[in-house]
């Protein structure tokens, strides 16, 4: 079934708002808001393998208290929407507060709506792509 113009509209604006929370969660959260965006269990795929997890693998506040990240710069795209389901990729670096790049990083993202929730599945993200 096709989606209205309208609809996907409205389903695009609550992703951008689903991925502004996101990453206000890693510039200023905790792990436990990183973990309130994401559906368990949720899959990480890292460099060698498909990791299961119960847990979000990331902690923003050590992430920033090791490399200076103060701010993100990025580019999200959705590459396929449906009612429930986004496919997303994300361009992007993070930046330290005097805007000097610490990396980049190229992501793909499967989000899902449950519960009337957007919400993080399936993610990988992959360091200096560019």
């Amino acid at each position: 079934m096709n989606m209205t113009d309208e609809r996907r509209e409205e389903l695009e604006t609550e992703i951008e708002a689903f991925m502004a929370r996101y990453n206000e969660a890693f510039v200023s959260g905790t792990r436990d808001d990183l973990q309130a965006l994401v559906h368990l269990p949720v899959i990480y795929v890292s460099e060698t393998e498909a990791q299961v997890r119960e847990r979000y693998p990331f902690d923003p506040e050590r992430m920033r208290a090791s490399t200076g990240f103060h701010h993100p710069a990025t580019e999200t795209k959705i590459v396929h929407l449906e009612e429930h389901r986004a496919h997303l990729t994300i361009e992007g670096t993070r930046h330290r507060e005097d805007d000097s790049v610490i990396e980049s990083i190229d992501s793909f993202y499967i989000l899902h709506k449950c519960d009337g929730q957007w919400g993080v599945s399936v993610f990988s993200g992959i360091r200096g792509a560019r």
